[in-house]
């Protein structure tokens, strides 16, 4: 196979649909940072609470409320689930899921198998924990 299993193509997909996006109270001092605003003014404009987070709202085209012309626009604070797509546990664990997500997100490679997605993924993981 010549191109990765999953090669971000920016194409903001993954964007798009309300739920499940959240920002622990912890996170939102850095992601209001980014945007010169305060905590308060963060949460006010960008999150609703839910579950003891707070919850990242989506326009009325279901997009992320986030997502600027030119991408995300906390990008270097983003929630943790933005960061892990598309190594979702359904995916890794379900390669009937990682076939489905095939047909959505232009970045994962139609032509690879789950086994390939799985590599890359553990070759990532091993990326992010080697400090070097």
């Amino acid at each position: 196979m010549t191109r990765p299993a999953f090669a971000c193509q920016r194409c903001n997909q993954c964007c798009t649909g309300e739920g499940g996006i959240r920002l622990p109270e912890e996170g939102v001092p850095a992601a209001a940072a980014i945007l010169g605003l305060t905590p308060d003014e963060f949460k006010t404009r960008y999150c609703r609470p839910e579950q003891g987070q707070w919850a990242i709202r989506c326009g009325e085209d279901g997009r992320c409320v986030l997502l600027g012309p030119e991408g995300c626009l906390i990008h270097a604070a983003k929630p943790a689930i933005c960061r892990a797509w598309p190594y979702f546990p359904a995916l890794l664990q379900d390669p009937g899921a990682f076939n489905e997500a095939k047909l959505i997100c232009p970045g994962l490679n139609p032509e690879a198998t789950h086994q390939e997605f799985l590599a890359q993924y553990r070759q990532t993981i091993t990326k992010e924990e080697d400090p070097s």
